[in-house]
């Protein structure tokens, strides 16, 4: 007989892995299906392992600015396997953290490929045979790979955003195929760990849906960093030729490098597990879910990479938790939507950008604004760290004060974008960012002075400084 479960999450990511202990503290007999790691790309491919790497970089670049610290020079020569090396270890406690808590909440790991059978059927294929479960509600969540263009020849010396941090590998030169957040993140370490990088974007700028004015401002860092930024170019041909690539782009540029990252994007990992078989309705490969994240099969719910849309790791918990709630709570009412209105979104390069909300050219097109900027280089905790470059810029409506978006570049941006997430979600006005007082030193002060400048009191601007876009 089947094994029975109340829900079973196909898929241990982001969404699988916090989607089961949610629904194991409801009460649920809970399974998690997983055919390689827990943790999904998010801890043992991307966010986690470039992070971890990224913080390398940042303590090498730290290192080379001795002297400005007041210490003698010191050489910081990166070694790659150390690095590579620490990445393991920290991905490792991290994952076997994870199984920890499954242990703890009684969630069932099956480490295996999981294929729906039915609605409420699985098989499990295992290593070393097949399991049958059953499942009342089954939540889809078998996340996504990068996607692979046939110009791209099978190389060595060619690599996606999922695998190049899997060798201790430190290029001469790299060239990134896309300046996307994935592109310009790994583009910015590889860059502060030594190597020459080209970014080839064929938009006409670097992250082309956020804020151009904060983007710009980026790039002109990347720039002075010796980044060499290419927008508006494709890439034509790559020929592998003496250990070397030799990239033709559609100006007719030749760009000759040891190492070529193609960061163009993810598609869903939908294909193998039954769905068409059960009618599950899809588009382009992506499983289309109503607001509860219900499919069109009502046992089917799904989260994660796999709806598509934003594809971050920290909405897929979010879509994870919400699902599960759905799923076992679907005999109380119609259930708790998704909420997307408010979602930060993040680049860890060198310096970091965080958003939320609209840009000022999406606010200004369809509402009258108000914007402002203020500079990272005036605020005395920046001063103190070294790390003047970047800015915080606020867009709010011209007559209500409701924030529309927000816009930071610099250290710890990430983290300071999380006051104004908060503020949007609550429906706070900027004003009562105004009103609240704020630790100092800190770089968050950075948000202060913008909320204050948006009413025309903010105290370390001058007074013709203070004026905005409306």
């Amino acid at each position: 007989m089947p094994e029975p479960y109340d829900i079973v999450f196909l898929g241990g990511g982001p969404a699988g892995y916090q989607g089961a202990i949610r629904a194991a503290q409801m009460g649920a007999k809970v399974a998690v299906v997983e055919r390689e790691f827990l943790g999904g790309v998010c801890l043992n491919w991307g966010c986690i392992p470039t992070k971890t790497v990224r913080a390398s970089a940042e303590a090498g670049r730290i290192m080379g600015r001795a002297r400005e610290f007041g210490f003698s020079p010191v050489e910081a020569i990166p070694d790659i396997a150390a690095i590579i090396a620490r990445k393991e270890r920290v991905v490792n406690g991290l994952r076997g953290g994870i199984a920890r808590l499954f242990q703890s909440r009684k969630v069932d790991l099956l480490e295996g490929e999981g294929v729906m059978l039915s609605s409420r059927r699985i098989e499990v294929r295992l290593k070393d045979g097949t399991q049958l479960i059953e499942a009342e509600k089954t939540v889809i969540c078998t996340g996504s790979r990068p996607t692979r263009l046939a110009l791209f020849p099978q190389s060595p010396r060619i690599f996606t955003p999922d695998d190049i941090l899997k060798k201790p590998i430190l290029p001469v030169h790299l060239v990134v195929v896309g300046g996307g957040a994935v592109g310009v993140e790994m583009a910015a370490i590889f860059r502060e760990l030594g190597s020459q990088v080209t970014i080839v974007e064929a938009e006409e700028r670097l992250l082309p849906q956020e804020d151009c004015d904060v983007v710009s401002t980026l790039k002109g860092i990347l720039t002075r960093r010796k980044v060499k930024v290419l927008c508006g170019v494709t890439v034509n041909t790559v020929t592998e030729i003496d250990h070397a690539c030799h990239v033709m782009l559609s100006d007719g540029t030749d760009l000759v490098a040891d190492t070529i990252l193609v960061a163009v994007g993810r598609q869903c990992n939908t294909e193998g597990i039954g769905l068409d078989k059960l009618g599950v309705e899809m588009d382009h490969g992506r499983i289309l879910v109503n607001e509860y994240l219900q499919t069109s099969v009502p046992q089917l719910f799904a989260a994660g990479d796999v709806i598509g849309d934003w594809m971050l790791a920290h909405v897929a918990f979010a879509e994870g938790i919400c699902a599960a709630e759905n799923a076992l709570g679907q005999a109380l009412g119609p259930g708790i939507p998704m909420d997307y209105r408010v979602v930060p979104r993040c680049v860890f390069s060198l310096p970091e950008y965080a958003a939320v909300g609209l840009s000022e050219e999406q606010a200004a097109a369809s509402h009258p604004v108000k914007v402002v900027k203020f500079p990272f280089k005036s605020l005395g905790m920046a001063q103190a760290m070294g790390e003047l470059e970047g800015m915080v810029k606020i867009i709010t409506h011209a007559r209500t004060d409701e924030i529309l978006g927000a816009h930071i570049l610099g250290a710890h941006a990430a983290e300071c974008i999380a006051e104004i997430s908060l503020a949007m979600k609550a429906g706070l006005p900027s004003r009562v960012v105004m009103e609240t007082i704020h630790t100092h030193p800190t770089l968050t002060e950075a948000v202060l002075e913008v909320a204050q400048a948006l009413h025309g009191q903010a105290i370390h601007m001058p007074a013709e400084a203070q004026t905005f876009n409306e």
